[in-house]
Formats: structure tokens, sequence, C-alpha cells
């Protein structure tokens, strides 16, 4: 069935990004109902990783509008990215790109970062052995054997 008009087509197109970020990355991402009209904007949000998305499926890229948009909806918000549909892909199964900031993108990727220390050192391994005893003085401090 053909879309009728383009906010049905705006729709449908942050329909087709939730059901791809909700089973991957977080299953309490949201449409936002009314987007633009009540005090939440943007179009879907997505709490796990606290962004706020907008959606643009537009046959001309207008990428600096769609920033500024997505900064202006966010309202003050630091964690927005603009979700697009390549122009010449289907929409069945459309190509899906993200715009952010590179700090964002920076602040999302340090998550995959190795670990500090991969082994513990021998100070560390001391620290550890002494925050348990610490701990089980407390523990008998607040629960003494009968």
């Amino acid at each position: 069935m053909p879309l009728k008009n383009t906010r049905q087509k705006g729709r449908a197109f942050v329909l087709k990004i939730l059901e791809r970020i909700k089973p991957e990355l977080d299953m309490s991402a949201y449409e936002v109902s009314g987007s633009g009209a009540g005090l939440d904007k943007g179009d879907f949000r997505i709490p796990s990783i606290d962004l706020v998305g907008e959606a643009k499926d537009h046959k001309q890229i207008s990428m600096a509008t769609w920033v500024e948009q997505a900064k202006k909806e966010g309202l003050g918000h630091s964690r927005t990215a603009v979700f697009w549909k390549m122009p010449k892909s289907p929409s069945a199964d459309p190509e899906i790109r993200v715009d952010m900031s590179l700090e964002l993108f920076i602040e999302m990727g340090g998550r995959f970062k190795d670990p500090i220390m991969k082994e513990p050192t021998r100070e560390f391994k001391w620290d550890l052995e002494n925050l348990e005893n610490a701990i089980k003085r407390v523990k008998k401090r607040i629960r003494p054997e009968v």
C-alpha cells in the first residue's frame, strides 16, 4: 500500500529504524508521539544511550539543515543524531545512515576500549586482599556470630 503523505512516510521510516534498534540495541527505544507538536521533541528516543534521534527520508540530502534541526529538537540535549535513508535505496529495505558529532562518536566508541589493566599487578592483588579483609571485618560488626 503506497503511503499517502509525507507524515506517513516519515512515521514509516521511524518505525523501520526502531524495528532495527530495538532487538539490537535497546528494547525500550520508542517513537515520540506527536513529534514536534508538544514539549517532547525528536522523532524517537533510545533511553539506554540517552539519545534523541531525528529521522529523515528525503530525495535531497540537506545534512547541515538536518543537524541543526536535530540540535534544536534535542532541546539542548548533547546526544542527538540524524538517521537518514540513502535516497536511491528501497523503502522496503533501506540503507540507513547515522550522523552524529565526533565527540559523541568518540564517547560511544570509548565503551569498547581495552581495559587499562589486563592482569592485576602484585600491588593491586595486595589491595584486593586488604579490601576483602576489611569487608569481612565490617560484616562481623554488622552481624556478630551468635
